[in-house]
């Protein structure tokens, strides 16, 4: 299994821009590191990765999207397959999950607060589509039914006007709403984040011709890099965000800090040149790093905790066995992963098998 060799820099024959995908790889990296640690008493580094590491995934699809197929019935269609099928997927994979959990505490006589919401809530929340009462098991995956609505949404903007102006500020009334209506309704098929993604995503669109027309010199790539980590650093200020409760803090502060945050790491990617094709390798396998990356982690914590016979929380709470479970859940993720692309393509939205190593697409 070898990863690719082509430079990051070096534009691909076909659809895939290295350095995008090594902007994918980092990201899901930090997404996964994120979700090891509890996030009760969030540590400043979270505070600093929540910051930006989902608004560049918004960002990244605004980035690479086409205005094609131009009706919307056959744009729908697409995204249905390639999100709304791998969402519908690991949702239910995880209320799986759920189920043998609850099981076993039961014969067990274990009442633990994870099943405080019984079997009916858990499973209605696949169809509900967002986080929080207990809805969603598989927790990473709201961002997928988020990133469908964002894309719908976004792909009908695009049809109604070609005006960039009008269509951010559409996005960003729709923020300002969902923002709004967060601390009070949970709106369903995690509309809040969505709508909140919507402006990364006509942010990326907007950039669609400098990732085209090639970046600024590497002074520049140095200079923007610098200035982005400095403003970033000062993210504490706004203390910690989650894009999946729509939890903002103050939404000027949010929107600086997600898009000094994500240009950082579009900066540090291309300074990477080819020393970031294993993070682009990586970044070609998000789709599936996302959906999966949070039951194995429940799953490392769970036995880990079962072995040292403590709560998951003190696991939670420990930086020297969150390193365990980040080693452990790196290592489980190739072969699990690799079982996925090459086994389970249906669930993923593909077609077929795809062969996890270098020519692999995802």
């Amino acid at each position: 299994m070898q990863p690719v060799t082509r430079p990051v820099d070096e534009p691909r024959k076909g659809p895939r821009i290295d350095w995008i995908d090594a902007a994918k790889g980092l990201g899901i990296v930090l997404i996964v590191i994120g979700h090891i640690y509890s996030v009760a008493e969030p540590s400043p580094l979270y505070v600093f990765i929540y910051a930006f590491h989902v608004p560049l995934f918004f960002f990244i699809a605004g980035l690479t999207y086409r205005f094609d197929p131009p009706a919307l019935p056959a744009f729908f269609r697409k995204k249905f397959r390639t999100l709304l099928v791998p969402y519908l997927c690991y949702a239910a994979l995880g209320y799986l999950f759920y189920l043998a959990g609850y099981w076993a505490a039961a014969r067990s006589g274990l009442k633990l607060e994870q099943f405080n919401h019984g079997l009916l809530t858990p499973f209605l929340g696949i169809f509900y589509g967002s986080l929080g009462d207990g809805h969603l098991v598989n927790t990473p995956v709201w961002f997928v039914i988020a990133l469908f609505c964002t894309l719908m949404i976004g792909h009908l903007l695009r049809r109604l006007t070609s005006s960039f102006a009008l269509r951010m500020f559409i996005a960003l009334l729709l923020a300002a709403a969902a923002h709004a209506v967060a601390p009070h309704f949970k709106l369903p098929f995690s509309l809040g984040p969505a709508l909140v993604g919507l402006v990364f995503f006509e942010t990326g669109v907007a950039f669609q011709g400098l990732a085209r027309s090639g970046w600024p010199s590497a002074g520049w790539r140095w200079a923007g890099l610098a200035i982005c980590l400095l403003i970033s650093l000062f993210s504490q200020i706004n203390g910690f965000v989650t894009m999946a409760d729509t939890r903002l803090g103050h939404p000027a502060l949010f929107f600086l800090f997600a898009f000094s945050g994500l240009f950082m790491v579009l900066a540090f990617v291309q300074l990477l040149g080819s020393k970031g094709r294993f993070l682009a390798w990586i970044g070609r396998y998000s789709l599936s790093i996302m959906l999966i990356h949070m039951l194995i982690i429940k799953s490392v914590k769970v036995v880990l905790a079962g072995v040292l016979s403590m709560p998951i929380r003190e696991i939670e709470a420990s930086v020297g066995l969150g390193l365990v479970v980040l080693a452990v859940t790196a290592a489980l993720l190739i072969p699990v992963v690799a079982v996925m692309e090459s086994w389970l393509a249906l669930s993923l939205g593909k077609s077929g098998a795809v062969r996890l190593a270098a020519g692999g697409r995802a």
